[in-house]
């Protein structure tokens, strides 16, 4: 599985890049067929409510015009990754069912007469 990181200074840290490869790995091991052509960033934000964050994105193109979006802050940048992780693993899950299932969302049954 591909893995584009950006960001900011934080992109540049080896511990986070290696992290962030690991984490790829593991779910494209888990979901091996599907093609999975994912970008993560991750940047250092200030939030008034919670003071100094780490928020990491991870964008998934899952082809066949899906596309999966995890989004998550915290205190530390090692947790963000793995909340982030975890979460889109969960939800290709729950695709993955529907897909099984018939019943993604946005599509139409149509019954022929």
């Amino acid at each position: 599985m591909p893995i584009k990181i950006s960001g900011d200074t934080l992109a540049l840290d080896k511990a986070i890049r290696r992290q962030i490869e690991s984490e790829a790995k593991k779910l494209a091991l888990r979901f091996p067929d599907e093609q999975i052509d994912a970008l993560a960033r991750i940047n250092e934000e200030f939030d008034p409510l919670h003071g100094h964050r780490v928020r990491c994105e991870l964008r998934a193109n899952l082809g066949q015009g899906r596309q999966l979006v995890v989004r998550d802050a915290r205190k530390d940048a090692a947790e963000a990754i793995t909340e982030v992780f975890g979460s889109a693993k969960r939800s290709l899950r729950r695709l993955r069912r529907r897909l099984v299932d018939g019943t993604t969302p946005g599509m139409a049954s149509v019954g022929i007469i």
